[in-house]
Formats: structure tokens, sequence, C-alpha cells
């Protein structure tokens, strides 16, 4: 047999061809388990979409299903149901962000997100960020470049780093292209809720900026002051009131933001007055709730509070059934690397819901209507049949 011995060029080839059987077998693998950040997301298939409990093509959900290894990040499951179908996320927290309270770094980016909603048959999400107007540039990006149609948009809170309660960059928010900053939140991680504890430990963990703000700074930005509105937050909201936004020609939204219960109702009464469309953000079950509903602002229910626990989705029924869906808005607060993905999310909760009561009708309203009022969007029966929410079941 002839001897031969290998050249360097055809080494090198070899290499190359082990590498790239190597990885697309990795990839293929990574594709039909779910994938982790980046994977296409999984399909639930025919069986998926019709069916209000579908997993996996109709599968159900293991029960632990949600559980997440912090340090990796969660893997998408790929759950489908049919309260997703024409859903808006209106609370998701997305890169590019500074880590949130604790250190909690995102799992996926607003591109990421957006696709992977489109692709379970969601209408919109929203992208909150607690420090800057970013989300507004991110929505318009993927609005243009990614997910064409897709109603998305930002969110952004009242901190020190956007200068608290500050007019000029609520004018500057609404008016970065396209117009897709849309709701303006009160303060949140420098609200009066977030400076309870102001030991140097927790603000290393929770605020670290205010190490570093200069003697004197206030330990958090104040909204109300005696029972009353401050003058400067009352001037913010009739400014908001009167602001359209850039190219899209939208109304502003209040978020109340991390407020007490006692500013969560002044601050709906003032936006409501003003004609705004409010949102209280997650209040919980306060005592506020029967006088807040009665001005027609909506409440925002959490699902990543709901899904992880029976006592959480338990806690979710009872408050639709005291409050009405209709006065209800649900938003996941997801897209850390500690919770499941928001998709995933909203479907483990509608899950948990339903188990204690709450009807698809109500579900579709919490999910899909109510959000779309919101954000001044037309109600999907007037896009046309592809769009209309086909289940009506009581």
């Amino acid at each position: 047999m002839k001897n031969f011995t290998w050249s360097p060029r055809a080494l090198g080839l070899m290499a190359v061809l082990v590498f790239t059987v190597l990885g697309l077998a990795t990839l293929g693998a990574g594709q039909g388990g779910g994938g982790g950040r980046g994977a296409a997301p999984a399909q639930g298939g025919a069986a998926g979409r019709a069916g209000g409990g579908g997993g996996r093509a109709g599968a159900p959900a293991n029960p632990d299903d949600w559980r997440v290894d912090a340090t990796r990040g969660p893997v998408d499951l790929g759950l489908t149901d049919l309260s997703l179908i024409g859903a808006i996320d209106v609370h998701q927290h997305l890169d590019p962000d500074a880590p949130g309270a604790g250190g909690q770094v995102r799992a996926l980016d607003g591109f990421e997100a957006a696709i992977m909603a489109k692709q379970r048959g969601m209408r919109g999400i929203v992208f909150k960020t607690h420090q800057d107007p970013t989300s507004a540039a991110v929505a318009y990006l993927v609005r243009k470049h990614a997910v064409p149609g897709f109603e998305m948009f930002g969110r952004m809170a009242s901190n020190y780093s956007t200068g608290g309660i500050n007019v000029a960059a609520v004018e500057h928010f609404s008016q970065i292209k396209g117009g897709w900053g849309r709701i303006v939140e009160m303060p949140t991680r420098d609200s009066i809720t977030g400076a309870r504890d102001m030991s140097p430990a927790s603000l290393t963990q929770n605020r670290p900026w205010m190490l570093l703000m200069p003697p004197g700074t206030p330990p958090y930005i104040a909204t109300s002051k005696d029972g009353q509105l401050t003058p400067e937050v009352k001037y913010l909201i009739g400014v908001m009131a009167k602001v359209r936004t850039v190219d899209s020609n939208g109304h502003l939204v209040l978020a109340t933001g991390h407020a007490t219960p006692e500013e969560h109702l002044l601050l709906a009464t003032e936006a409501r007055k003003q004609g705004l469309q409010v949102l209280l953000t997650h209040p919980g079950d306060i005592p506020q709730l029967p006088e807040v509903t009665k001005l027609g602002a909506f409440i925002e229910l959490n699902a990543s509070g709901i899904y992880k626990t029976d006592a959480g989705s338990k806690a979710a029924a009872d408050l639709v059934r005291k409050v009405g869906a209709e006065h209800i808005i649900v938003g996941t607060d997801c897209g850390q690397t500690v919770n499941v993905y928001p998709t995933d999310c909203l479907v483990l909760a509608a899950r948990g819901m339903r188990a204690h009561g709450v009807t698809q009708r109500e579900l579709d309203m919490m999910y899909k209507a109510n959000p779309a009022k919101l954000l001044g969007l037309p109600p999907l029966e007037e896009l046309g049949p592809t769009a209309t929410i086909t289940a009506n079941r009581p």
C-alpha cells in the first residue's frame, strides 16, 4: 500500500470539515431542544395554538418547567396558548440596559424579544427602562429592521438618571424617531418606596449611583407632599396631556411607578382629569383600587408574580374577581435571567389563572383588549378577520 503524509493544507481542510460537521450537529440539537438565548423559538404547532392550555404541540408543561438557573438564564420552553394570539405585554425588561435591582441582567434584547413574541402570535410588547429613554429608539429599530408591523413601544421611568420629574426628558422621549416612546412612568428605583433602606450595603446592590451623588441629594424623588401631588408633578402631567409623539402622533400614557398606595390614587386622579390613559404600576391589592377603577385607570398585574406558585395564581384570580378583568392589564415584568422568557411567562400565568376560574374572555381582556386601549391601538376586530380573536369562550 502506498504510504503518504498529510500536507499542512490538507490538515487545515480536514479540521475545517470536522468543526463544520460538529457545529451543524450542535445547532440541530439546540433547535430541537428549544435553545437558549438567540435560539429560534420552538413552534407549538397547530395543536398548541388552537388549545387554551397548549404547550409544545399542545402537550401540558411540566410543573417545574419555569425553574430557571439564574447563572445560565432561561431556556425557551416553546409554550403556546390562545391567550398569546394578539396579546400585548406592557412590561418587559430587555437589553440594551444596565442591570436591574440586585444586579439582575437581561436575558434577551429587544430584537430577540420581538421576534419571539411575533412567532408566538403576539401583537406587541413594551420595553421598559428604569434609567434612560433607550426603549423608544429600540422600538423604532425593531419596527424598521426586524419585525415590521409589530407593535413595539418604549416605557421610561422618571428616576435620577433621567432628571427626575423632568419635562425636557419627557419631551425628548416622545420625539425620538418613530414616536414609539409611549409610556412615561413616575419614579421607580428612586421612588419613596425604593429609599426605605439607605444603608451602604443596600445602595451598593440596588441603587449604586446614590453612593456617588453629591452631599445633600434627597434620598428619593418626591411626587407628593402633605397628601398632595407636588406642583412639578402636576405640571408634568399637564404637559404630557398636550404632547403628541413625533411621526406616529400618539398620546402619552402615565404609569404611576413604585408609588405608595396614596400616591397611586393621587396620580391616577390628576392624570385622568387631564385626559391621559393611566396604568397603576403593579400596585397589589391596595384599598384604593375601587376608587382607581371608577376613574377609568388600569391596574397592572404582573405575570412574574403569578406563574411560579399556585398561591400566586390564586391571588391573581381573586383580584380579577374583586375588581373585574375590564380594569386589569397583565404584563410580565420579565426578561431577566431569573425568570422564564416573557412569552412562556404569559402562558404559565394564563394556565395558573384558568385553574382558579378565570375565563378565556377575561384573559383576552387583560392580555389583548385593555393593553390596546391603553396604547391607543384599534381593537383587533377592526384589523380584519385574520387578526380577530377566534375564541369566544365564556
